[in-house]
């Protein structure tokens, strides 16, 4: 008997865990959060300036009073900002991170949405990020940290997986207007969601309210933590506490809270987790068939619908630097190939780095307030045109390397795609005076279709059907002079005319008329018109740039 005595106590030794804590019913991970939206109803010098400094000493003095206080914190940015703007403060961040008070959760650069960027930015937003953290701290994050965020891809877990991570965390679903699985706005409190492609991580998509306050009483016999662990899997779950959307800290009451449950005498065992800790806690995850899979979206339904449309300008800065970003990379590695000019790796990552955070959940999506898009704007133009100098120096350093002898002006269009490209591309040319028409032909000799838009201040706008092989270059020969070739299309005020179709418009821009000239078949009913598509009287007044309130 007393052999067995000593070999309990040897095991909750090893465990760390005292004979009352393993008994417990009910466990839960309680997550600090101190959520920051880098633009929202403010712009970006108001974080850098106010919360992030707020951010920083609120946290340090409960670091400096409460030994059981962990707290987590997401985005590089803004990392990279303390260390620009409040570099004595930033030591002090090197140093709790080190002593494991400090959590470096989420992964990217910043707190991106998941559903208007591309992949290839996602995997850049967590590589950034990831590089960022161990050059500066030694670490790196182990998981995707969105509290806030307005719905989540299939693509995630499977670029999550990809990237070496291993949860997910979110309370986000609960702002669903419906439930999606059965009696529930989400599959489940905490399991794993599968991606496109099979990968796997550990998801909490119950994390409750991010900004949750305590009372300063025992946690370890909140009847709610009790409940929510009930639905989760093994009794377990995993609960947001902090301050958001300004940054800042938990407030004192909810840290004594987490004080006097961690060494609690109820029912659940309380964690003062770091974001991750769930998830490594559950490592392999193949050991544990006793959690459900999802394998799907996790999108929204109502709220969050408005953000695909809304702040336009925005998704298509977005867009276009994600293609030239990606079409500055692949012509800067062949132009390095051929020693014509040295990779810019710095310039690179500046122009990612300067735009890319711009895919900030209240950003991109289009919620933050009017002057914020005036830095965002700036920002996604400078990276526009630092990719787009990049592109311009290693197609003019491959152009040594093409055959440009051609009787008119030579003219080299890139495709920055692996496929074969045919589309109409424009230039912009130099001529003295305006000339009459263009012609332009292929490599060989060929003249394809082509039209001289404009010309203005001695230079020549002209748009020609260009076909270029993947990933290459491709010469094309200019002469401007007369054109005798004739146009099928007739354009005027209020009709568009080929040799197909003849369409005709009413005062209000509607489509009255649509002639099929083949058949001499009219395609519009008399007296009726195609009209835009207007969704008017949208009901939704708190959230107008969240949500398309949809009738019934």
């Amino acid at each position: 008997m007393k052999k067995r005595t000593i070999l309990l106590a040897l095991l909750f030794a090893t465990t760390g865990l005292s004979p009352l804590q393993a008994q417990k019913k009910y466990k839960a991970y309680i997550v600090s959060n101190s959520h920051l939206d880098t633009q929202w109803n403010w712009d970006v010098q108001t974080t850098i300036d106010e919360y992030l400094k707020h951010t920083l000493v609120r946290n340090f003095y409960l670091f400096q009073h409460y030994p059981n206080y962990v707290f987590n914190f997401e985005g590089g940015v803004k990392y990279n900002w303390i260390k620009e703007y409040y570099p004595l403060e930033y030591e002090l961040v090197k140093k709790y991170i080190k002593e494991g008070r400090w959590h470096i959760s989420g992964s990217s650069w910043d707190a991106n949405d998941t559903n208007v960027p591309s992949p290839e930015s996602f995997f850049r937003n967590i590589l950034l990020g990831q590089q960022f953290y161990k050059q500066e701290f030694g670490v790196k994050s182990t998981d995707i940290f969105l509290p806030d965020c307005f719905g989540f891809s299939y693509t995630l877990p499977t670029i999550a997986a990809h990237c070496g991570l291993i949860g997910f965390s979110t309370q986000k679903l609960q702002w669903r207007h419906h439930n999606m699985h059965g009696k529930s706005k989400m599959p489940f409190n905490i399991g794993l969601w599968q991606g496109v492609d099979g990968s796997r991580i550990m998801a909490a998509l119950n994390g409750k309210n991010y900004v949750h306050e305590w009372n300063g009483g025992d946690i370890s016999q909140d009847n709610d933590l009790k409940n929510t662990a009930k639905n989760g899997a093994n009794n377990t779950a995993y609960r947001y506490y902090g301050a958001g959307d300004r940054g800042g800290s938990a407030n004192i009451n909810s840290v004594v809270s987490i004080e006097k449950g961690v060494k609690g005498s109820g029912e659940v065992e309380i964690i003062s987790a770091t974001s991750d800790q769930l998830y490594k806690d559950y490592l392999p995850f193949d050991n544990h068939p006793e959690l459900p899979v999802y394998d799907g979206e996790l999108l929204m339904d109502i709220h969050a619908t408005g953000c695909y449309t809304s702040q336009a300008a925005m998704k298509l800065y977005n867009r276009r630097n994600e293609q030239l970003g990606d079409a500055a990379e692949r012509i800067s590695v062949m132009a390095d190939y051929i020693d014509g000019a040295s990779y810019p790796a710095n310039t690179l990552t500046d122009a990612w780095r300067r735009f890319i955070w711009h895919q900030f959940h209240d950003d991109l999506t289009g919620t933050s307030l009017p002057q914020a898009y005036t830095y965002s704007w700036n920002d996604e133009l400078i990276s526009q045109t630092q990719f787009n100098d990049i592109i311009r120096t290693g197609v003019g350093s491959l152009a040594s390397c093409l055959d440009t002898r051609v009787k008119g002006t030579a003219l080299i269009v890139y495709n920055a795609m692996a496929a074969q490209r045919k589309e109409l591309a424009e230039a912009y040319i130099n001529i003295s005076k305006e000339p009459a028409g263009v012609q332009v032909f292929d490599a060989n000799d060929k003249e394809i279709p082509a039209q001289l838009l404009n010309w203005e201040n001695g230079k020549a706008h002209i748009a020609f059907s260009a076909s270029v092989a993947p990933l290459s270059c491709s010469v094309y020969d200019v002469r401007f002079g007369k054109n005798n070739k004739s146009s099928f299309l007739k354009a005027t005020q209020n009709s568009l005319e080929n040799s197909i179709y003849k369409l005709t418009l009413d005062t209000n821009g509607d489509i009255v008329s649509i002639i099929d000239k083949r058949s001499n078949k009219e395609l519009v009913e008399q007296g009726k018109a195609f009209r835009l598509v207007l969704l008017l009287g949208n009901e939704s007044k708190e959230w107008p740039a969240w949500e398309i309130q949809k009738r019934l």
